[in-house]
């Protein structure tokens, strides 16, 4: 006869075991595997959040969305979970604005079909705020925003909104006379988030007492002019700032604006041993590198162009010093020669190998006006690249594959309410190629690249909408676009109710 402990007990297991059963079934997303192997899954949620436009009161702002939806041979997992933003409660990719937590956002725009693209205007006048983007469901593998600011000045301005973070780095910021460069710090959880900051120059770290425990309000953004968090007498033209938040989580992006010679954002990078720095135009007319190295040890830096004839070591650049804790600035004049190319930096010796972060300032144009743009060093475009807000025919790629082995991309465009448009394209070891998608029929589109080797292209999208004699452009370099997340692949383990 059993006890009550034992009937007790074996009704327990009986229990455990019909869930065990049940689960089997209906597995839920991301339970733990006994196994340790994992699932390529398609991600449920993406956030992603655009900075106040720097447009003054004449300037226009447009917002570009792309909803590229499922890679190939990936699964939809199951929504688990319900969004905190405006596209809660079903699919669909909203643009709205920012408020704490991401709810109650009135929406500006709202993307629901899988594989088109939409568009929004911002409000105009120099208040412009922060925006939130969110996407759910069949909408959110490979959600994308891009952010063009046209109208300042003869400037093009343009950046991809990024996902909140904990950590960023900015290459080639200005503090120098004449220039007005902008941190933008925007928080879309429900508390507020503690940011510090810290900002390199020629001589080390630059002295300051007010980038330390900045508040960034929940639903808010910080606006920090970067020349009033330094001291005087530490203007400098080559910067590297670095964002670390304390608490929460924010997204950064810097606005650099060097007066006469244009402005554009600078993209946020991370330090790495080697850094490749995609997207430099043939017709640039100058190119300033900065790096810095942020550990304890200097870096000592091979220079290599990646030309559309292959790898080539530029005369007069071969190697780049670095002092630990420091920035160097390197003027590389008309560096490319006419031909788009792609920069990388690699350790002289690997076993010395630093990690270093790197940005480069383009400039286009001459005696009648130039525009600037910011590259920084990036990651390939891995299993697909997405950039949204091109029109017509400003836009051009920039590929380079810099593996061993030629490449094959497929560069797709996808437009609203049109059939995507796609064409393959073979890219040469060690080269660049330059690129005009075709649009599809009418209005504003998005670019998808995928390759047979994406560990090994980088990419970047160049706009180019003149203004007057000025040749406006804005570049942005392309990173894998977040389609897929690797879960644990759940098992069934019945030996677990009987140890």
């Amino acid at each position: 006869m059993l006890s009550r402990t034992t009937q007790s007990l074996l009704a327990a297991v009986g229990v455990l075991a019909l869930a065990v059963g049940i689960a089997e079934v209906h597995p839920p997303t991301g339970q733990a595997a006994v196994t340790g192997a994992t699932v390529l899954t398609a991600v449920q949620h993406s956030t992603l959040i655009c900075p106040p436009p720097v447009q003054g009161s004449s300037g226009s702002t447009g917002y570009g969305l792309a909803v590229p939806g499922l890679l190939p041979g990936t699964t939809a997992g199951s929504a688990s979970g319900s969004s905190s933003g405006a596209a809660a409660g079903g699919d669909g990719a909203v643009l709205g604005s920012l408020t704490p937590g991401g709810t109650g956002s009135k929406a500006l725009a709202k993307q629901t079909a899988v594989g088109g693209s939409t568009t929004a205007k911002a409000a105009g006048g120099d208040k412009a705020p922060a925006l939130l983007a969110e996407s759910d469901g069949s909408t959110a593998p490979g959600f994308t925003v891009q952010q063009t600011t046209s109208g300042v000045g003869s400037t093009l301005s343009g950046t991809g909104c990024t996902a909140p973070g904990t950590e960023f780095w900015f290459a080639g910021a200005d503090t120098a006379k004449g220039s007005a460069d902008y941190l933008e710090l925007s928080n879309a959880e429900a508390t507020a988030a503690d940011v510090d900051i810290q900002i390199f120059g020629p001589n080390g770290e630059v002295d300051n007492t007010q980038a330390a425990s900045i508040n960034v309000p929940a639903g808010g953004t910080a606006s920090l002019l970067l020349s009033t968090l330094i001291g005087p007498g530490n203007d400098n033209s080559s910067l590297a700032v670095h964002v670390q938040v304390r608490s929460g989580r924010v997204a950064a992006a810097l606005h650099a604006d060097s007066g006469s010679k244009g402005a554009d954002w600078i993209p946020a990078t991370t330090a790495a041993g080697t850094q490749v720095i995609a997207g430099l135009p043939g017709d640039l007319s100058d190119a300033v590198l900065v790096v810095a190295a942020p550990g304890s040890a200097d870096a000592d830096l091979n220079v290599q162009l990646a030309s559309q004839s292959g790898w080539i070591t530029p005369a007069g650049h071969e190697t780049v010093h670095v002092k630990a804790g420091m920035v160097t600035a390197v003027d590389l004049s008309d560096i490319t020669r006419g031909q788009p190319a792609a920069l990388r930096l690699t350790p002289t010796d690997a076993k010395q190998a630093a990690p270093v972060v790197a940005g480069i300032q383009v400039v286009r144009g001459g005696k009648s006006g130039t525009d600037t743009g910011y590259l920084s060093g990036s990651g390939p475009i891995g299993q697909r690249a997405t950039a949204a807000g091109s029109t017509g025919s400003d836009t051009t790629l920039l590929l380079t594959d810099a593996g061993s082995k030629a490449a094959v991309v497929q560069v797709a465009t996808i437009g609203s309410g049109s059939t995507p448009v796609s064409t393959s394209v073979s890219v040469p070891a060690g080269a660049t190629v330059a690129v005009t998608p075709k649009a599809p029929g009418g209005g504003s589109y998005a670019v998808t690249l995928t390759s047979d080797s994406g560990g090994s292209v980088y990419a970047a999208r160049m706009i180019t909408r003149a203004s007057g004699s000025v040749p406006a452009f804005t570049v942005q370099q392309l990173t894998d676009d977040r389609s897929t997340v690797q879960i644990p692949h759940a098992l069934q383990d019945n030996s677990i109710l009987t140890r």
